[in-house]
Formats: C-alpha cells, structure tokens, sequence
C-alpha cells in the first residue's frame, strides 16, 4: 500500500509538494521518534519472572523483542522520512533530470520527484503501522498486568499458607467439640 502510494505521489505531485509544510513535518516526526525510545525501553524492562515458568518467560522474552523490532524499525523510518524531508529542504525540493535514450526513444527521468515518492511511500507505512504501535504499547500492559496477577496470587497463597499454618497451632481446649446432652 505505501510502495503503490508513493509511486502515485511520485507520478503526480509536484516535487516540491511537501516544501511549504517541511518544518511542520519534522517536528511531527520528531514527536514520533520521541515517542519510539521510551516504548522500546518500557519494552525491554517489561518482563519480570512473575509466577511464569522458565518456558513462558522465555515465549514472552522472544514477543517482547519481535515488539522492539517493530518499534525500532518505526523510529528508523521515522528518522529516514525526517532526514529525506530536510535534504529535500536543503536542496530546493529539486534534483537533476536523467536523459534516457533507446534507440528512437528519447525520455527524461526528473529525480526530483523522489521527493513526493519517498516521502509519500514513508508517511503512508509509518501511518498504517501506527496501529500497530499502540496495540504493542497494549500488549505491554496487559504482559504487566499479567505478571502483577501471578505474583498477587502467588502472595495470597503464601498468606493463605501462613494462616493454615497458623490455625493449625492453635491448640483447642480439651472439651472441644464433646456433646453435652441437656434435658429439656
């Protein structure tokens, strides 16, 4: 979707086109990328042994970094949509054209067009994977959650270990649990 989408943009924009909003689109970018770095880091530390077996921990571990790899790919687009925005900037949106000859044909290729191609084809990935980011950020949550559940049942079963135990030494008083019989 985003190759077909930058290679429309490409074919009918102007090179120039995103030149007015340059400043506008770094700073969103910006935003962006700031927020890929602290997701990564919340995803590096999410795991901790909980009640989890060696085997889960293990499964979450490799989920965890097929989410990091997400995330880190999204910043790395992040900063190449960023960097592609400021050369065009740089350059006055324009790059020189490439005179192609075949035989009889002659053709011209404006590089310049790169611009809304790239840029286009970026914007439309990191738009569609931002979907996928926030249900990453999701997911971290509900792997916390998770993990504080197993380790409050494992301390409610400590607890409730303690008051067996605890009601266990209780000593009753010798006539406990005798029938009386009371006339009536």
């Amino acid at each position: 979707m985003a190759v077909l989408c930058g290679a429309a943009a490409g074919y009918a924009m102007p090179a120039s086109f995103y030149g007015e909003g340059a400043a506008e689109i770094v700073t969103v970018l910006g935003f962006l990328i700031a927020a890929f770095v602290p997701a990564m880091a919340l995803g590096a530390t999410a795991i901790r042994a909980g009640g989890f077996s060696v085997m889960r921990i293990r499964a979450l571990g490799a989920a965890v970094d097929r989410q990091i790899k997400v995330f880190g790919g999204l910043f790395l687009y992040a900063l190449i949509a960023c960097a592609v925005t400021i050369l065009g900037k740089l350059l006055k949106w324009g790059l020189p054209t490439l005179p192609i000859e075949a035989g009889t044909y002659s053709l011209s290729l404006d590089l310049s067009q790169v611009f809304p191609a790239v840029l286009t084809a970026l914007f439309v990935f990191l738009g569609l994977r931002s979907v996928s980011f926030i249900g990453g950020i999701l997911s971290i949550l509900t792997l916390q959650t998770s993990i504080a559940e197993d380790e409050a049942r494992a301390r409610d079963r400590e607890r409730d270990r303690s008051t067996v135990d605890e009601l266990a030494a209780y000593k009753l008083p010798d006539s406990y649990g005798t029938r009386l019989d009371v006339t009536h």
